[in-house]
């Protein structure tokens, strides 16, 4: 302790010597050096495992939408020159789509169903006393495969897609209140959870330190468009 005591005094020395400007902002890095760097080592991972989910989902729907309008294309030809070689074609395409189908059912079977969001993220909030629940908000769902919002060319009619089911997004805005350590305590339980939530758009707002608000969307997929529970 002796031996610190010199070093301590002449930091000490050096902080006084400063101007008050000066002063300030060595007091800002001190308080906002730690945010940042548990900025970096949570919630960034987890915006990129997010995103990554997102491009992968956005792949697999971007196929299966390619692959039914030329099962649409196909199905017209059919109507009016059929043969052998379009059944075969037309064959190979619903094959194709029922694997991608059931890939996608598969990925959404694993995560929360949409009506156990809600309860799961308060049961989650009910372990952290020191975290106020501003609002929970529900998001209306949203295709996937969003062939629903496509504007057919003008003069021309869109193909008539049989989709033999669609994928939809369901969401919901949690906004909490609290000190930094508390909120990376609930985002890690968010993440450690056994059927997954995927993570959307994520803010964070120090009101007045040490409290801080934030703002996040998760989301699941279902089959159903409909909200079965509330």
């Amino acid at each position: 302790m002796k031996a610190l005591r010199p070093h301590w005094q002449r930091l000490n020395a050096r902080y006084v010597a400063l101007s008050r400007r000066e002063r300030g902002l060595v007091a800002a890095a001190l308080v906002l050096g730690p945010l940042l760097i548990g900025n970096a080592l949570m919630i960034d991972p987890q915006l990129a495992k997010a995103g990554s989910l997102q491009r992968s989902i956005a792949s697999q729907s971007a196929s299966l939408a390619e692959m039914q309008a030329q099962l649409a294309t196909l199905q017209q030809k059919m109507q009016t020159d059929p043969d052998a070689a379009n059944k075969a074609a037309l064959a190979t395409l619903q094959a194709e789509q029922k694997k991608l189908d059931d890939d996608l059912l598969h990925y959404a079977s694993t995560l929360v169903r949409p009506e156990q969001m809600n309860g799961l993220l308060e049961r989650l909030l009910a372990r952290h006393a020191g975290l106020r629940l501003i609002s929970l908000k529900t998001l209306a769902p949203s295709s996937v495969l969003a062939d629903e919002g496509k504007v057919p060319a003008k003069g021309t009619s869109a193909p008539a897609v049989d989709k033999q089911y669609d994928l939809y997004r369901h969401g919901v805005e949690i906004r909490l209140e609290g000190n930094y350590a508390d909120l990376q305590a609930y985002l890690g339980q968010l993440e450690q959870l056994q059927k997954g939530l995927l993570w959307g758009q994520l803010r964070y707002k120090v009101r007045e330190y040490p409290r801080a608000e934030m703002s996040l969307m998760v989301y699941t997929l279902s089959p159903e468009r409909a909200w079965l529970a509330l």
